[in-house]
């Protein structure tokens, strides 16, 4: 019944059409639920950029905080004049055109003997021209009564790096802002602020525009002080409810997820849980039915149209097998599979039926593009092979310079090393003898990513240990080796600590040039050392660095790193922080290399699979009193 060809076209043209009707309704179903998941992920994108736009702002405003910071300590520290101070924050102001203003306030009496309040404070005016604060020029303003001064006041003597008010609305200009402050020290001791404002109400203005579907609504608020900024619930009086707390807000709870629907009101809503860096969040519901209803339409078409077009392509497929079954088949196969197997030279020659002709001119088409893509991935490919053959010259550059043969006398141990980032960066470290009784160590960090920073560090790496086995004293050592890298056409400069050991008592002299704080551990275990604060390397000519001592007992240890340590961050953007690592290294006692390799791991524990952004270098040195030969 089946030998003929029009039965067996029959058969398989209702056999097709059978099949893709299946396929289709489910290609349609899974149509369906991919576009409520693109639906979800596309409003989530928006979202998640405004959040990106607006922790961009927050990464700024600090950093601009963080600039004025080692502004004002330059300031303190260089004789106080009033013109510095004034063209400091003038010039940060105008670097950092988002800000309101920002400013330099000081601890009590800490500019005058007689004088509580010293402040200097730059604003930007409506004509965007930037003038000092008359409040602070006459020194009348009293910003030690201000909540948002002692709220970062508070946080920085707790240790924070950067410290954020809570919202406020200004007394003065009627403005929904916050502030940002870092600390401005003078030996270890917190002597100031350097502050930045920011307005919210811009902030507030586009939050208000968010509104993806007619009935979404969103709620603006801060988390740590538990209170209300705003929100667009309809049914929630706007201009009453700031400052109010967030149990104020009937459908709110700490324990909202993100893609996790609640129902309120008889409604249920999808949330889009977003968290600001500076401790502010943002929530966007959406009514699912809104949500979905545009895949449900899109659903309903999709299956009339996918099932007219079926049928609509399976009745010419019939006719079309019907006619050309034969030889044009046969010999585009055949042609087809010499294609498919590596055989580009083969050209297809046929004129009819003319769908054929095309089918096999579109055949020779890809047959062209095909040899060209080859063509052109053999050259993208030499063009890769080329870049990582020059990253791992500059690895390698990197990683040859650091010394690998670690002493381990009976009066002392030292262990060190460095896990670069996927980049090559310029974090090294170094250890040598400067006479038979004094023993050099040496970390650092070169600014930048690349080969220049790889070359940088080189060159950094060999003045230091030239100038400090020259026969200089370390303060002058390091001020010879300073002037030499400040000669640098790039402006690259370097975060070094750099320590001499007396391999007889313990005494440790060591110059820190902007670097971060080792910890000393005694009997009591691990602690941070209070030092003074020298500038980084390669920044000032002529700068003359300031050294400090300690002595290290029998069994202490030093251990000293680099930023890529406390600043791992996880993919919530939380760093691990001087704590944490404080924290891992007195979890026990350990030889010197499995102390290395436990914070390591601890790091890698936090970040979980986020990639290494930074070098990662570690050096951990103990000393053995009285064990010298």
């Amino acid at each position: 019944m089946l030998n003929s060809i029009n039965a067996k076209i029959i058969t398989l043209t209702f056999s097709l059409l059978c099949a893709l009707g299946i396929i289709i309704t489910s290609a349609a179903v899974i149509a369906f639920y991919n576009d409520k998941e693109l639906i979800i992920e596309g409003n989530n994108a928006s979202i998640t950029a405004f959040e990106g736009q607006i922790n961009t702002e927050i990464a700024t405003l600090e950093k601009n905080a963080l600039d004025l910071a080692l502004m004002g300590e330059i300031y303190y520290q260089d004789g106080k004049q009033q013109k510095v101070g004034d063209f400091s924050t003038k010039e940060i102001l105008r670097n950092y055109p988002n800000s309101m203003g920002n400013g330099i306030y000081f601890l009590p009496y800490k500019i005058y003997n007689n004088q509580k309040i010293a402040c200097i404070h730059a604003v930007w005016t409506e004509k965007r021209e930037i003038e000092m604060l008359y409040s602070c020029v006459d020194s009348t303003f009293d910003y030690f009564k201000q909540d948002w001064y002692s709220k970062i006041k508070n946080d920085l003597l707790n240790g924070q790096r950067v410290a954020w008010s809570k919202p406020y609305r200004s007394t003065q200009l009627g403005i929904l802002m916050t502030t940002v402050g870092a600390g401005i020290y003078d030996q270890g001791e917190l002597v100031g602020m350097a502050t930045v404002d920011w307005e919210l109400d811009t902030i507030l203005d586009a939050i208000f525009k968010i509104k993806p579907t007619p009935h979404s609504f969103v709620l603006f608020g801060e988390k740590s002080s538990n209170s209300i900024i705003a929100t667009t619930e309809p049914d929630v009086d706007n201009s009453t409810i700031m400052g109010e707390p967030l149990d104020k807000i009937k459908w709110y709870s700490e324990d909202l997820k993100e893609g996790v629907a609640f129902e309120y009101q008889g409604v249920k809503y999808m949330p889009y849980v977003k968290r600001l860096n500076n401790g502010l969040f943002l929530i966007v519901n959406v009514p699912l039915f809104e949500l979905f209803h545009a895949a449900v339409y899109h659903l309903s078409i999709l299956l009339s149209v996918l099932m007219i077009c079926t049928l609509l392509i399976v009745s010419i497929l019939f006719w079309v097998l019907r006619r050309n079954i034969n030889e044009p088949i046969s010999k585009l196969t055949g042609i087809a599979q010499r294609i498919s197997q590596g055989d580009l030279e083969e050209t297809i020659q046929l004129d009819n039926p003319s769908e054929l002709a095309q089918l096999a001119a579109a055949f020779n088409k890809m047959k062209t593009d095909i040899k060209e893509q080859i063509i052109q991935l053999a050259k993208i490919s030499n063009e890769k092979e080329k870049i990582q053959s020059e990253l791992a010259i500059a690895k390698n550059i990197q990683t040859s310079a650091l010394p690998t043969d670690f002493p381990k006398e009976e009066c002392f141990e030292l262990v060190a090393t460095m896990t670069p980032a996927r980049e090559v960066g310029g974090d090294f470290y170094d250890f040598f003898p400067i006479d038979d009784r004094h023993y050099a160590f040496v970390i650092a960090d070169v600014s930048g990513k690349g080969i220049t920073a790889a070359l940088y560090m080189m060159s950094a790496k060999t003045v230091i240990k030239n100038m400090l086995q020259s026969g200089y004293s370390l303060e002058e050592a390091i001020n010879r080796a300073n002037n030499t890298l400040c000669d640098n056409q790039s402006g690259m400069f370097v975060t070094a600590f750099i320590g001499i050991l007396d391999l007889n008592d313990g005494q440790v002299q060591y110059i820190n040039a902007g670097h971060c704080p080792p910890l000393h551990k005694t009997q009591g275990g691990y602690e941070y050392i209070d030092m003074n604060r020298n500038i980084i390397l390669g920044a000032r000519l002529d700068y003359k660095y300031k050294s400090r001592k300690l002595t290290l007992q029998d069994s202490d240890r030093l251990f000293l790193y680099t930023d890529g340590v406390t600043e791992a961050q996880n993919h919530e953007g939380k760093m691990f922080e001087e704590e944490r690592l404080k924290k891992a290294l007195n979890q026990k006692e350990m030889p010197l290399a499995d102390t290395l390799n436990h914070v390591y791991k601890q790091i890698k524990k936090f970040v979980k699979d986020d990639p290494q952004s930074d070098d990662i270098t570690m050096l951990v040195l103990e000393f053995r009193h009285g064990k010298r030969n």
